[in-house]
């Protein structure tokens, strides 16, 4: 029996019909895409394109045989290669706080905006959370989640420098007799 030779690997290259070009294409375009993914997709665009598997390597910053592993699963799963290609699940608790909550808080604000009512702080929309989802988190963690989705809110400043400075409170009156309709 002839053993192979260690050093020679196998050219792996992946041909595309052009619906699953057309179907590569709308998935690297959406709008969330993780970035481990976007370069899955990115190695099987490049194989498609005729580069070798050490070409794809150099040009993505990857070590070959992750691109072997990756552009090899999509060639052996046929019609399904897409499925081969995202991360699996990751092992632990589920986040408590759901993007269906982060809606609702959002909703929350962008009503009370609108009505003209009043601001909120990171802790009165734990504790709202709390008391309408059930949800118990932490105000700082609830901020982070609210501003990773790049959703601001104004939060209220109690002063009262106005008061002491009558210059201040002849320009406070001003400023809202402007404002009156």
């Amino acid at each position: 029996m002839r053993q192979e030779d260690p050093a020679i690997v196998k050219p792996y290259r992946v041909a595309l019909t052009p619906e699953q070009r057309a179907e590569l294409q709308r998935r690297a375009r959406g709008r969330v895409v993780a970035p481990a993914l976007r370069d899955r997709l990115e190695m099987i665009r490049l194989s498609d394109l005729g580069w070798s598997v050490p070409q794809i390597a150099a040009a993505l910053g990857k070590h070959e045989q992750t691109v072997r592993k990756y552009v090899k699963a999509f060639l052996a799963s046929g019609e399904t290669g897409w499925a081969v290609l995202p991360d699996r699940p990751r092992p632990g608790r589920p986040p408590k706080v759901t993007g269906a909550h982060l809606t609702a808080v959002e909703r929350l604000l962008d009503e009370a905006a609108a009505r003209g009512e009043r601001t909120w702080s990171a802790p009165q929309l734990a504790r709202w959370l709390a008391q309408t989802h059930g949800v118990r988190v932490r105000p700082s963690y609830l901020a982070e989640r609210l501003r990773q989705r790049r959703f601001r809110w104004k939060r209220t400043k109690r002063t009262v420098q106005h008061k002491a400075d009558p210059d201040r409170q002849a320009q406070a009156r001003a400023d809202l007799a402007v404002l009156t309709f």
